[in-house]
């Protein structure tokens, strides 16, 4: 037979289970929409192949959050809007012309209905010093949808290497 205080203490704590258990449960968040975030990802990167030929400092430096890091393929690293804006004056004046083909999202992972991470890459072709180059992009974003819906980049990686030439069809 069970002591007083011990009957107490288990009846105490059945009871507690089955409160539990009969408590309503947090309604679940619905799923984030995939196809609204890919479309509104997809319509802001698809100001990049504008933005470099205008050599658009304006229209790059705003598709970054206010505090976003931008890291280049040499590692330079600047960090925040004005630094930002520092870094693409020098990259947009470093060359001749540059056409860039359609930005292609290679994998999107969403976070939530206000954070997502794209691997994305482009290919374009640069002239430097009268010759021009074929290269190709891969970057990675950390993007950020503001009070004012507009998703923009956090915290970008970027990476460059020559574009390869395609193989020839096989026979």
């Amino acid at each position: 037979m069970l002591k007083t205080g011990t009957a107490f203490i288990v009846s105490a704590a059945v009871l507690a289970t089955v409160v539990a258990a009969c408590a309503p449960r947090p309604a679940v968040p619905p799923k984030p929409d995939e196809n609204a975030i890919r479309t509104a990802l997809t319509a802001q990167l698809a100001k990049l192949p504008a933005i470099f030929p205008a050599k658009d400092v304006a229209t790059l430096v705003d598709l970054f959050t206010q505090d976003a890091t931008w890291i280049l393929p040499d590692a330079s690293t600047f960090v925040g809007r004005a630094s930002i804006e520092s870094g693409a004056k020098g990259v947009l004046e470093a060359f001749g012309s540059a056409s860039i083909s359609a930005i292609v999202i290679d994998k999107l992972v969403i976070v939530s209905d206000s954070e997502a991470v794209t691997f994305v890459h482009q290919n374009y072709t640069m002239t430097v010093k009268g010759k021009p180059e074929s290269f190709v992009n891969p970057f990675a974003d950390l993007w950020r949808k503001g009070a004012d819906g507009v998703w923009r980049i956090a915290y970008e990686v970027n990476a460059n290497g020559p574009a390869t030439p395609a193989a020839p069809p096989a026979h």
